[in-house]
């Protein structure tokens, strides 16, 4: 009986217990605009028991029954209790705390600094501006975001890769993307790529295409050498900071949150438009030729054939197509578009967060499945991140994060096209875009019902039909990766701190290129293509990284104060490269190596495919900053870096930095008005170097297990490099000088970020031909200088704020000049990109990458002179037909928040700079763009200029084909007819969110509920190209190598559209 009632009791305790107990709901807003705080404490007084804001600014709280009231507060604002009473709905707005307007952000080493102190540029971007976007791609959701950067693409396929360049591009031949660090540790994002000729084209995207965007708490970006010292010589390019949640300091007071978000875009294809009036053919005759200036569709007749006709390459394998009776031909409209089909990207994403009363640990994991806008391309990738902190004792803690990454990418071959097929391996793309309008290539066979065989429309079956391509060549990357870190830190004292933190990231990847026999159409170096291919590549990249730090925070006077960092880091680099081509194969559709005739370890241009590669950095240095009354900071940095990449005399070398920051407002408040609330003064001087690649400053021998043999039927199984070893070698050096200022004007209504820079890197690592009797070919040396100067502006303008309406707008401004200070001696110029006779070239007094390329003579009066047949004359010469530098790029970017819905929407801008696009000059020259609607093929024009022979007006007509294609770079003429303004807008981004009331979610038993429709991408326009080819001078040819300004008929860009929907339990 006493059991049973001391249950009962319990029982009825435990009721009463819960009836005591209630759940507070409500949001925290902005006092000034009304907009949502995330990451704002809300905890009951006197107690543990609290919990933070979500994104929306929602919070949700149990409580027992009683009086409490509730403490909101957060870095900046003011710290508000507001008694609970017996409500069960509490909405707060926290005002702007002046006093606490010092800003906490994470720095070189993951250094944590108040933002005032800093005499450097830095941007922070918050998760918000990255997560659930339309694009997978890390570095595209940051294009806009920041002044400073400038980012390009690939193309818009499913795994494309991007370019990124801060401040200008310093080197002429080194690596020039910038340093990304993941929680602390340097990870390796550069490109493996088994196509090392950028005319075979390349799938495999620069590796931070690995980091998942929804896993990401905030990314900081520094952009100067000042700001970067710490990172030695691997931070020259800037540096991106990516803090994940899992790597984030924990702020959740529950013992458990959750969250989780589906999204589902649309991927589609932006594709030119095209005239559908006349049919392939030449002068308004009909041929079965590329071009496409043959007989009108109105005329409905069978047509008269142009001279150079042949019967159609079809008739053999389907005589079905035979037209003994005449051919009649009409128009397939969609045969371009029905090409290509809508994709599609998923991506499912969950966080959990633990708490307990010493440790906190986070869990992230997302799947993404995407399928581009062609067949057999595609992207899947798996992240799971494990995070968290533990105090091990007062004075010891450790915190880790582990990250797996699974990523496979699938597509076509996509090779450089120049408007007359392929300029090297198989392209799904070079010969599609410009198919004439009267083929119907979806509906018409592709290949030999026998052999297999590619067939296609064209003379002499002379060029691979694209869809035989989309079933019969394949690009892979399959690459399993996994980074971590573990840290420890020590209180050594109450100012003093010791830490050491080791850091790993380690990944594999096999690449596979394959084709089946069949195909047709190859350059001379080539063509053993034709006859099948594949090639299998084993990558295995490393880094161990160790850093050992000291760091402390002291008053050391009356008003001031003592920052620094004294530490030691080492990292070891290993890469390693195995692979096989095999060429003629022996059973169709069979891919594996043992099917193939021959097998070398050399790819079909002569590079190896196996390799290793090893180097080690070890660096000391420190940071010293002293902060005065609040209002004037010094601060002076320093590491010194030894590299294994050098012989002994020049492999240490010390670059210092120092900046200043002084904030008139806070030492003179007198200075301080009603329209000037906060002002900060400063300047930065930085330096770094660039490395070289290992093994140049010795000799070395080069052994091929593998024999090769060559045409000759010379088997080698070893040699020599062609390069000469220079054991002289020494790194480039880098050093700036940055000016700046920061403010916050109109009652916070704008904020100004302005900054000045002036970059050198002097002491290039160039190649400089030798004699061939040397028995080398080139050999590495130190000469020439490059500079970049620019300004970049951020500012933010509230424009409307009253109750829960809040208006922002972002305006970013980049201005980058460059120059070639200077050259080796004898050296008139230095290729880049490209070719000897059209490509990216360094020029001594010219901006970088300028491109130079043979053009169409002009008199002295500018007039174009014409031959005696009526074209423009070609010169014999080249010179510099284009510069590819913008004048300047731009976004404008807006927010708009109204309780609980959101609209936004980015636009972005480039101003000047000229491509030389194979994609605008091939649509027109092929008779195909909707833009020559208002043109009759068989018509006869004028070109204009005047006369070689005696200077007087042009009177010679040529047909219209003639001017168009005949005077275009498809025909023949000269490079200069291919350049176009780079002027261009685009319509970035456009959002629509809305987040579910705090009433309505707590009846769900969540704490929010977050539905957005997105699109990015979705219009742009190149204002002085031909409107029709939707020429995208976003896109790069040269993935992320240095050349730039070239556009070879690559990949289409893609505009994405869908919904995500996001919950958080």
């Amino acid at each position: 009986m006493k059991k049973y009632l001391l249950t009962w009791c319990a029982l009825a305790f435990a009721l009463f217990s819960l009836a005591q107990e209630r759940t507070i709901t409500g949001r925290v807003s902005s006092s000034e605009d009304g907009s949502a705080l995330p990451g704002v404490n809300v905890v009951v007084k006197g107690t543990t028991n609290g919990t933070v804001t979500d994104t929306d600014g929602n919070y949700k709280l149990t409580i027992p029954s009683g009086d409490a009231s509730l403490v909101f507060s957060f870095i900046g604002l003011l710290t508000q209790e507001v008694p609970i009473g017996d409500r069960t709905t509490l909405d707060v707005q926290l005002t702007l705390d002046v006093k606490q307007l010092s800003e906490v952000v994470v720095t070189a080493q993951g250094i944590e600094r108040e933002r005032k102190a800093l005499g450097y540029a830095s941007t922070t971007i918050s998760s918000a501006d990255l997560a659930n976007k339309p694009e997978t791609d890390v570095g595209r959701a940051l294009q806009g975001r920041t002044p400073g950067l400038q980012i390009l693409n690939s193309s818009g396929m499913a795994g494309s890769g991007s370019k990124i360049n801060i401040r200008g591009i310093s080197s002429v031949n080194g690596n020039t993307q910038p340093l990304w660090v993941v929680d602390g540790i340097p990870i390796n994002t550069s490109t493996n790529d088994s196509n090392t000729d950028f005319r075979d084209g390349n799938i495999a995207p620069s590796r931070f295409i690995d980091i998942d965007p929804n896993n990401i708490a905030s990314i900081n970006i520094l952009r100067g050498l000042s700001a970067t010292t710490l990172y030695g010589s691997l931070g020259r390019n800037g540096v991106i900071l990516v803090t994940t949640k899992s790597g984030a300091s924990s702020k959740q007071q529950q013992k458990f949150e959750a969250s989780v978000s589906q999204s589902y875009f649309v991927i589609q294809a932006i594709l030119p438009e095209y005239q559908n009036k006349w049919a392939n053919g030449f002068d308004g005759d009909y041929g079965e030729f590329f071009s496409n200036w043959g007989s009108l569709f109105s005329n409905n007749v069978a047509v008269g054939k142009h001279p150079y006709y042949e019967h159609r390459a079809l008739f053999p394998d389907h005589p079905e197509f035979a037209d003994a009776t005449g051919y009649v031909p009409k128009p397939a409209p969609n045969n371009v578009k029905d090409f290509f089909k809508k994709g599609s990207s998923s991506n499912t994403s969950l966080n959990l967060g633990f708490k307990g009363e010493n440790s906190s640990l986070n869990l992230n994991y997302s799947h993404l499945d995407e399928s581009g806008y062609i067949q057999n391309n595609n992207m899947k990738r798996d992240n799971l991140a494990l995070g968290g902190t533990a105090n091990l004792t007062k004075k010891l803690s450790i915190t880790s994060t582990f990250n797996f990454v699974r990523t496979e990418i699938k597509s076509p071959p996509t090779g450089a096209g120049t408007g007359s097929n392929s300029t090297g391996g198989p392209s799904v793309f070079a010969n599609l875009f410009y198919v004439p309008r009267n083929i119907d290539l979806m509906n018409w066979p592709y290949e030999n019902p026998i052999t297999h065989a590619s067939v296609y429309y064209r003379n002499g079956n002379d060029v691979t039909n694209p869809r035989w391509l989309l079933s019969n060549a394949q690009q892979t990357s399959k690459t399993n990766r996994f980074f971590a870190n573990v840290s420890l830190n020590y209180e050594l004292a109450s100012w003093l701190k010791a830490s050491y933190r080791l850091g790993l990231d380690t990944y594999s990847e096999k690449q596979t290129y394959w084709l089946n026999k069949g195909s047709v159409g190859y350059p001379t170096e080539a063509q053993l293509l034709s006859n099948g291919l594949y090639r299998s590549v084993n990558f295995l990249n490393t880094i161990v990284d160790h850093t050992f730090m000291l760091s402390l925070n002291k008053e050391i006077a009356t008003d001031l104060d003592l920052t620094g960092v004294v530490g030691f880091n080492a990292r070891t680099d290993t890469n390693d490269q195995s692979g096989l081509e095999s060429s003629g194969q022996v059973v169709y559709g069979l891919i594996e190596h043992r099917n193939f005739s021959n097998t070398t370890s050399r790819d079909f241009r002569g590079n190896n495919l196996n390799r290793t590669m090893r180097r080690t950095w070890a660096g000391a240095y420190f940071d010293m900053g002293l902060g005065y009354k609040d209002f004037l900071y010094v601060n002076l940095t320093g590491r010194n870096d030894w590299s294994t990449t050098l012989e002994k005399a020049n492999r240490s070398l010390f670059y210092p930095g120092a900046s200043l920051s002084f904030i008139p407002t806070t030492a003179f408040p007198d200075f301080a008005s009603g329209v000037l609330e906060f002002l900060k003064l400063r300047a930065a001087y930085g330096t770094s170097a660039n490395f070289p690649e290992p093994y140049n400053t010795r000799p070395y021998l080069a052994i091929n297990a593998q024999a090769s043999q060559d045409v000759q039927g010379v088997v080698s199984t070893q040699g020599i490099p062609t390069v000469l070893a220079n054991k002289n070698l020494k790194p480039e050096l880098l050093t700036e000088i940055e000016f700046g200022l920061e403010a916050q004007l109109l009652d916070n209504l704008a904020k100004v970020d302005l900054s000045y820079y002036n970059r050198q890197a002097k002491d290039q690592i160039l190649n400089r031909s030798l004699d061939p009797s040397t028995g080398y070919q080139t050999t590495l040396i130190n000469a020439g200088s490059i500079r970049n100067k620019g300004v970049e502006l951020g500012l933010t303008i509230s424009p409307f704020r009253k109750g829960d309406f809040h208006w922002d707008v972002r305006v970013n401004y980049t201005k980058n000049i460059s120059k070639v200070e200077s050259l080796p001696e004898g050296s008139k110029e230095i290729l880049i990109g490209g070719f000897t006779n059209l490509g990216n070239f360094a020029i001594e007094g010219q901006p970088f990458n300028v491109i130079q390329g043979n053009y169409t003579v002009r008199n002295d009066k500018g007039e174009y002179l014409v031959d005696e047949n009526g074209n423009w004359v070609i010169s014999n010469d080249i010179k510099v037909i284009a510069n590819p530098n913008p004048k300047w790029l731009g976004s404008l970017i807006s927010d708009m928040n109204y309780k609980g819905i959101n609209f936004g929407f980015q636009w972005d801008y480039v101003n000047g700079g000229q491509v030389y696009s194979y994609t605008a000059a091939t649509m027109v020259g092929r008779g195909v763009a909707k833009d020559l609607e208002a043109f009759n093929p068989g018509l006869p024009l004028i070109l204009p200029g005047v006369k070689q022979s005696d200077g007087t007006p042009n009177d010679l007509p040529v047909t219209t084909s003639g001017m168009f294609f005949g005077n275009s770079i498809i025909g023949g003429s000269a490079n200069d007819r291919g350049v176009f303004d780079a002027t261009r807008i685009r319509l970035r981004e456009v959002k629509l969110g809305y987040s579910l009331p705090s009433s309505v979610t707590t009846k769900l038993g969540v704490r929010g509920i977050n539905i957005s429709f997105l699109g990015s991408n979705l219009w742009f326009r190149a204002i002085n190209a031909p409107k029709y080819s939707r020429a995208d001078f976003d896109r790069t040819a040269f993935g992320v190598g240095n050349g730039a300004g070239f556009d070879f008929l690559g990949g289409p860009s893609a505009r994405r559209y869908g919904v995500n929907l996001r919950i958080t339990l």
